[in-house]
């Protein structure tokens, strides 16, 4: 598998259960690829940093901010 390949697939699958057939190429995959195996590294310790700090709560400028960079509506508004 396409390295590029691999790390879509982590990424489109992060939020849902991996079918058995793409785990084990992922797996495998990243046996063989020190690059993906250190992307994939970097991810968990984001995630593993990201809840050592629980949940916070987020100013609403800086959440206002943040939905217009990702172009999303603001809940307060409703705008994008």
């Amino acid at each position: 598998m396409v390295c590029e390949k691999i790390i879509e697939q982590i990424c489109a699958e992060l939020a849902e259960d991996i079918d058995v057939e793409v785990c084990q190429k992922v797996k495998a995959h990243l046996l063989t690829c020190p690059e993906c195996a250190q992307q994939l590294q970097a991810m968990r310790m984001t995630v593993h940093l990201y809840a050592l700090l629980g949940e916070r709560e987020v100013p609403q400028k800086i959440h206002e901010r943040l939905a217009l960079l990702l172009n999303l509506p603001c809940a307060e508004s409703g705008k994008r």
